[in-house]
């Protein structure tokens, strides 16, 4: 499953957030207004729209950024360098025996959860230095609270986007390496940080499918087959 394109909502204007994508993380602007703010990362485009915050909580989304499955390492000390990454039991590289992957977390500047993810089961490895502006190679994971999980996933499984590795109710991911969306229970604590999952509308435009609008209502998981763009 290949997100295209990834549309988040923000509290800071362009000018708050957009220099640490473009200076820190070195991805290439292809859009810019006074709202809204587009940079391009591998096979995905991400947009982040601004929305000036109320008396709820600043939207924030964790998702992941593939890299070579062999160059782990290598992007770690890269981005170490530019920001301070995630801890946990003294340890900063997370393993996952289940889906056989190495990853790093990190925070940018609007409290979004970054997550560097070498994935072992993927033919991706390269023989040459990594490089971020060839090897941050698209957004393979979105984080998706919803209050009623199994109900949720039914409902992609019914758009086409099959169960990943396991089924479960609290915390099941739908997709494939190169595209997944974690579908999990709210107040999940994510990964090597110390935020909680929480549900906050966002878009993927899935290749095949077309833009999906992913929002909770008091009754689930919303999905509307239209783009929050317009």
């Amino acid at each position: 499953m290949i997100m295209d394109s990834v549309t988040l909502f923000t509290d800071k204007r362009p000018d708050e957030l957009m220099p640490f994508y473009r200076d820190v993380l070195g991805l290439p602007i292809r859009e810019s207004a006074e709202n809204r703010f587009t940079v391009q990362t591998g096979y995905t485009s991400l947009t982040f729209l601004h929305q000036p915050a109320d008396t709820g909580t600043a939207p924030y989304y964790h998702f992941a950024i593939n890299i070579p499955e062999n160059k782990l390492d290598e992007a770690k000390r890269w981005i170490e360098s530019r920001v301070e990454i995630g801890s946990e039991d003294g340890e900063d590289i997370s393993y996952s025996e289940l889906w056989d992957s190495h990853s790093v977390y990190f925070l940018d500047t609007a409290g979004n959860i970054l997550e560097l993810i070498a994935r072992h089961t993927m033919d991706n490895a390269v023989d040459r230095p990594f490089d971020p502006k060839r090897d941050l190679l698209g957004i393979s994971e979105m984080g998706m609270p919803t209050k009623d999980v199994p109900r949720a996933v039914d409902e992609l499984e019914a758009l086409g986007i099959p169960t990943y590795k396991r089924r479960d109710s609290v915390f099941n991911p739908v997709g494939d390496e190169e595209g997944i969306l974690i579908v999990v229970k709210p107040g999940r604590r994510w990964h090597f940080t110390n935020l909680t999952a929480e549900c906050f509308p966002f878009q993927a435009n899935v290749k095949g499918i077309g833009p999906l609008t992913l929002e909770e209502d008091e009754s689930g998981l919303v999905i509307r087959r239209e783009s929050i763009l317009g």
